[in-house]
C-alpha cells in the first residue's frame, strides 16, 4: 500500500508543478495467448470444456490443419450467466498479400466478448490442431509496477503539431487516440502502398449482432482490440483495415502510414483499393444514419483524391482470394462490398444493398471534379531504342473545363505541355523530347483544370507512371535466369502471372497452384484430361471451381493422393521431391517412356523412399534439372514460381508440347 501512495502523491505532484504536461490516450499493453483444445473426435458437433480466461475478443486458429466445417463462441463475464453463441468467420478472404501473408496464421477473424472471465467453443467435425486465440486489452492482468509505468508513458508535454488536412478531408480520429502503434508491440512493418486505389471496398467487423450494442466509450478498445488480433493471433503486419467507422458516425484512422498504405482487408486485392469497415455486423440491420453519412463523406475524399468515378468500374487482376484465382482478370464497382471478391457474408445484406446509394451519394457530391488523368498503360513498353508504345491519358469532369496537361522528368523539366477545355479529354505521348527518346525511368503527368462557371476549381491530378521499364509480359523477370522459361509458358497459357504486369518468380508455389498448372500443361497434349471426379479432398471446397476441377483431375490420373486422408493441402508448398513425382507421373501418364535411372545423380536424395529417388534421377536423366549444386538436389526445398517454369518449360520441350503452343 505504501507503494501505491508514494507512487500516486509523486504522479499528482508533478501534474500540479509542471501544467503542461497531460494525459495520452494510451491503452495498456495487449496479452495474448493460445490454448489448445481437447478434441472429440466421437462427435460431430462437439463442446469445448469452459475454459477460464481473461480476454476482450477470441478466435480460432488451426496451423497447416484442416479448418472446421463450422465454430461458435460463447462467453461469461461472471462464471455463471453465458451470453449466446456467435458462430465464427472461418474463411481466408480477410487477409493480407505479398510478404505479409507469408507470415499470417490460418484462423478466424476475432470475435469481440468485451471483459469475459471464461469462454467455451463449439466445433462440428473433429478437426486436429486447434487452438483457442485471445487477446485481453484491459489491463486486467498487470500487476502495480505496470500500471504505474504505464501511467507514467502516458504523460505528454503539450506541444502537438498536428498535420493540416485537405479542406474536404472528414474529421478522423488518428490511430494514436486507439492505441494503434501500442497494437503493435514495438514492431515497425515494413509497409506496402498501393500505387493507385481503384476503388474501396466495405467491410464489416463482427459477425453477431450483439456486436452492434456498443457505447461511444467502448469502441476505442473495440478497434484496438481487433489491432491486436490481427497483428498477435493472425501474424499480420497491422489492423487490416485502412478506416473504421462506429455507429455514431465517428470516422478513425485504421492500418499507419496513410490514405496510400496497403491494407490486409480483402485478399488478393489489397493491392488496388482502401478498406473500409463498419464497427458493428450488418447482416439483418444497415448502418445507422450517421454511419452511412461518414462513409459517404470518407468515400468521396478518398475517391477524389485518386480521381476514381464513383459510379465507374474498373477491372483489376486477383493476386489470389477463395473466389478468384491469381491472374484472373475481375471487374468491380469503384465502391465495392468484400463479397465481390471473397466468399464472405461481409459487409452484411443490409448494407450491402445500400451501395448503389452510397455510389450515387458521392457522385452527387457539388464540387467540381476530375476523373482519370493516368496512363492507361503502366509501364509504357518499349525501349529508347526501338521506341515506345503510345501512352495514353484519358480523363472527363464533372462539367466542362478549361485544362492543361503536363508531363515532366524527375529533374522537373517539362517534356509535354498541352491544353483544351471540354467534358473530357485524351493525351497521348510517344516518349519522345524534342524528337530524341526519353529514357527508361519515371515519369509525372500533371493535370490542372478551371471550371468554364463557378468559382471552384478541383484537385489538380498528378500521377506518377514508369517508362519501358520490362521485357513483355512480366516488369519483374528481367534479368532473371527463368525469363526465357517464363515467357515460354506464359505464351503457352499455364500462368498469367502473379499480378499486373508480374511473375513473382521468387515466390513460393502451393499445391493448389500446382495443380492448376500441370493440368493447363497436360491441356496442350493429345490427351486432355476428363473433368474429373470428386476425389473426396475436404479441404478444398473454397477454392476456385478452375483449382478444384484441377486437383480432382491429378488425383484421379494418380499423380496425387493428398497429404492426408480427405486432404489435399492447397495452400502447402510444393518440395522439390514432390515436383519430380508429379512430374514423372504426368509424363508416364502421357503415354512417354521414362529413362532407366539405375544411380543416383544427387547425394542428398538417398535418405528418401525409393520412388522419390526414381523421380528425381528420371528429371536429370531427361536433363529437366541438374540440381542446385554439384551433387545436390536439395529434396525438401520449396520450388519457387521461376524453378516451376524452368521444369515446365523443359517438360514442354522434352514431350514435344512446344510446337503445339508455338
Amino acid at each position: 500500500m505504501r507503494l501505491r501512495l508514494v507512487s500516486g502523491s509523486i504522479l499528482v505532484a508533478a501534474l500540479l508543478i509542471v501544467p503542461d504536461i497531460s494525459l495520452k490516450t494510451l491503452p495498456p499493453p495487449p496479452e495474448t495467448g493460445s490454448i489448445p483444445l481437447a478434441v472429440d473426435a466421437s462427435q460431430t458437433t462437439w463442446e469445448s470444456e469452459p475454459i477460464p480466461v481473461e480476454a476482450t475478443v477470441v478466435g480460432l486458429s488451426w496451423g497447416e490443419n484442416e479448418p472446421p466445417a463450422a465454430a461458435w463462441v460463447r462467453a461469461t463475464n461472471n462464471g455463471t450467466d453465458w451470453g449466446p453463441w456467435v458462430e465464427l468467420e472461418a474463411g481466408q478472404d480477410h487477409g493480407p498479400d505479398g510478404a505479409e501473408a507469408t507470415r499470417s496464421v490460418t484462423g478466424t477473424d476475432p470475435v469481440y466478448v468485451g471483459k469475459a472471465e471464461a469462454v467455451q467453443f463449439r466445433v462440428e467435425g473433429p478437426t486436429e490442431g486447434l487452438e483457442a486465440d485471445y487477446v485481453e486489452t484491459a489491463g486486467r492482468n498487470l500487476n502495480l509496477i505496470q500500471k504505474v509505468q504505464h501511467f507514467l508513458k502516458r504523460l505528454t508535454f503539450l506541444r502537438s503539431n498536428p498535420a493540416q488536412a485537405q479542406p474536404d478531408q472528414p474529421a478522423i480520429v488518428p490511430r494514436s487516440e486507439w492505441g494503434g502503434d501500442q497494437c503493435l508491440n514495438g514492431a515497425h512493418p515494413d509497409r506496402s502502398y498501393v500505387d493507385r486505389i481503384q476503388l474501396v471496398f466495405v467491410h464489416h467487423t463482427s459477425v453477431s449482432a450483439a456486436a452492434n450494442a456498443y457505447t461511444a466509450d467502448e469502441v476505442k478498445d473495440r478497434i484496438y482490440a481487433i489491432c491486436a488480433y490481427h497483428v498477435n493471433v493472425r501474424g499480420w503486419d497491422d489492423i487490416g483495415y485502412n478506416y473504421v467507422i462506429d455507429r455514431f458516425g465517428t470516422i478513425y484512422e485504421g492500418r499507419g502510414g496513410g490514405l496510400d498504405v496497403q491494407g490486409a482487408h480483402t485478399k488478393g486485392f489489397n493491392s488496388y483499393s482502401a478498406g473500409v469497415a463498419f464497427l458493428g455486423y450488418y447482416q439483418d440491420v444497415p448502418p445507422s444514419p450517421e454511419a452511412q453519412q461518414a462513409f459517404e463523406s470518407l468515400a468521396t475524399w478518398i475517391l477524389d483524391v485518386n480521381h476514381v468515378d464513383p459510379l465507374s468500374t474498373t477491372t483489376v487482376v486477383s493476386l489470389g482470394s477463395p473466389k478468384f484465382e491469381e491472374g484472373v482478370s475481375v471487374t468491380l464497382s469503384a465502391i465495392a462490398g468484400h463479397r465481390d471478391t471473397g466468399i464472405t457474408a461481409c459487409p452484411g445484406n443490409a448494407n450491402y444493398a445500400l451501395l448503389p446509394t452510397y455510389r450515387q451519394a458521392v457522385a452527387s457530391d457539388p464540387d467540381p471534379k476530375i476523373y482519370g488523368g493516368w496512363p492507361t498503360e503502366n509501364p509504357v513498353t518499349g525501349f529508347p531504342d526501338t521506341g515506345y508504345d503510345l501512352a495514353v491519358f484519358p480523363f472527363q469532369f464533372t462539367e466542362p473545363m478549361g485544362w492543361t496537361f503536363t508531363i515532366t522528368d524527375a529533374d522537373g523539366t517539362v517534356l509535354l505541355d498541352t491544353n483544351g477545355q471540354g467534358s473530357n479529354g485524351s493525351v497521348t505521348w510517344d516518349g519522345t523530347f524534342g524528337g530524341v527518346a526519353e529514357p527508361i525511368g519515371t515519369y509525372t503527368a500533371n493535370l490542372v483544370a478551371t471550371p468554364q462557371s463557378g468559382v471552384l476549381v478541383p484537385r489538380p491530378a498528378t500521377f506518377t507512371f514508369h517508362l519501358g521499364t520490362y521485357n513483355p509480359p512480366f516488369s519483374d523477370d528481367d534479368e532473371s535466369v527463368f525469363e526465357p522459361d517464363i515467357i515460354t509458358i506464359y505464351d503457352a497459357g499455364i500462368t498469367k502471372g502473379c499480378g499486373p504486369n508480374r511473375y513473382c518468380p521468387s515466390a513460393t508455389v502451393t499445391r493448389g497452384e500446382m495443380a492448376l498448372f500441370l493440368t493447363r500443361l497436360w491441356s496442350l497434349s493429345a490427351f486432355a484430361p476428363e473433368p474429373g471426379t470428386d476425389a473426396g479432398f475436404t479441404d478444398i471446397s473454397a477454392k476456385s471451381p478452375e483449382m478444384q476441377k484441377a486437383i480432382n483431375q491429378i488425383a484421379e490420373l494418380g499423380i496425387t493422393s493428398g497429404v492426408a486422408p480427405y486432404r489435399y493441402g492447397p495452400e502447402q508448398p510444393v518440395t522439390r521431391w514432390q515436383m519430380a513425382l508429379f512430374l514423372t507421373r504426368l509424363w508416364s501418364d502421357a503415354g512417354f517412356a521414362l529413362p532407366v535411372a539405375s544411380t543416383n545423380a544427387f547425394l542428398d536424395i538417398s535418405t528418401f523412399p525409393p520412388d522419390v529417388q526414381l523421380a528425381i534421377n528420371e528429371l536429370a536423366s531427361l536433363g529437366i534439372t541438374s540440381g542446385t549444386g554439384p551433387g545436390t538436389y536439395d529434396p525438401s526445398g520449396v520450388v519457387t514460381r521461376g524453378q516451376m517454369a524452368a521444369f515446365l518449360a523443359r517438360m514442354m520441350n522434352g514431350l514435344g508440347w512446344g510446337s503445339v503452343v508455338s
